[in-house]
């Protein structure tokens, strides 16, 4: 193995990256490149290629059982537990960031409720997609300051734009039948305040 710059061959590609992805978050369990390659959401040789060059690396142990291999993450590995690992886990601490971000302006007395909605909440997000967030505040200034305040903050943290909604009390009940509100409903993250099915 390389001792000095080799962090581009063993995570060059997407595949690599889905791949580990997937063995830390279900660390400990043992896999077939079958079920890896599923999880993963690419292909059985692609799996399988990836896998060598991580095994090469020590990343991963790779035992042949009959005519299939069992897959599992090498738990004593330096590149592991001191750069893949930290890396994953704070791509999976992301969003819990960007909630606390925005819990920090949202979390006003003057402010309802806020919730994230949309694209964000059902983790489909893409790389051009905005944070869609409802405010419910009867002071407009108040709401359109402290969501501006965290727009720009999360803006610079994550380089991704919020796009708000704010709605009064009177405004947001007037419009619980509609076909926003009833999608927002059915699938948000709360973040502050009541939760929106307690709003009277």
């Amino acid at each position: 193995m390389k001792l000095h710059k080799y962090i581009e061959q063993a995570l060059g590609n997407k595949i690599a990256l889905s791949t580990l992805r997937v063995l830390v978050h279900y660390k400990g369990k043992i896999f077939t490149i079958r079920r890896l390659a599923q999880d993963a959401g690419a292909s059985h040789p692609e799996v399988s290629a990836t896998l060598e060059e991580l095994e090469k690396f020590g990343i991963v142990q790779i035992q042949p059982v009959g005519r299939a291999h069992q897959i599992s993450l090498n738990e004593k590995s330096y590149v592991l537990n001191e750069i893949i690992e930290p890396i994953l886990r704070a791509e999976e601490k992301t969003l819990a960031k960007v909630i606390s971000i925005l819990k920090d302006h949202l979390n006003t007395k003057k402010i309802t409720s806020s919730v994230i909605f949309g694209s964000v909440s059902r983790g489909e997000e893409k790389e051009d997609s905005d944070i869609d967030v409802l405010v419910v505040s009867d002071d407009f200034d108040h709401a359109t300051e402290a969501i501006a305040n965290a727009s720009e903050d999360v803006a610079l943290a994550f380089h991704t734009r919020v796009s708000p909604i704010i709605f009064t009390k009177k405004e947001f009940l007037s419009k619980k039948k509609g076909d926003l509100i009833r999608s927002i409903l059915s699938n948000h993250i709360h973040m502050t305040g009541l939760e929106l099915e307690k709003i009277k």
